[in-house]
C-alpha cells in the first residue's frame, strides 16, 4: 500500500485523511478504547510507520491504516446490503 496518512481530524466521526486526498471517516466506537476517551486524550496522538498508523498516547492504542481501510470496506459492504 502506497498511501500514507497525513493527519487525523475529531468531528462527529475520526476523520483520517490520507496523502492521496481522500478522507475515511471512522466512527468512535472503531475501538473499545478509542470510544471510552475524550477529545483532549485523542489529540496527543503521533503517526507511526512512515504514516501507516496512529499510536494515541494517552490510551496507548495503535490503529493501521490497513485495519482502517478493512472495517471501512466491511461495514461499507454490510450497509449495502441492507439498503
Amino acid at each position: 500500500m502506497n498511501t500514507l496518512i497525513n493527519k487525523i481530524e475529531f468531528d462527529t466521526k475520526i476523520l483520517v485523511h490520507l496523502d492521496s486526498g481522500d478522507v475515511l471517516s471512522l466512527p468512535y466506537s472503531y475501538t473499545k478504547r478509542i470510544e471510552q476517551s475524550s477529545v483532549s486524550q485523542l489529540l496527543n496522538y503521533h503517526l507511526i510507520g512512515g504514516g501507516r498508523g496512529i499510536h494515541f498516547d494517552d490510551i496507548d492504542e495503535d490503529i493501521s491504516l490497513e485495519g482502517i481501510i478493512d472495517y471501512k470496506l466491511k461495514h461499507e459492504l454490510v450497509l449495502s446490503h441492507c439498503a
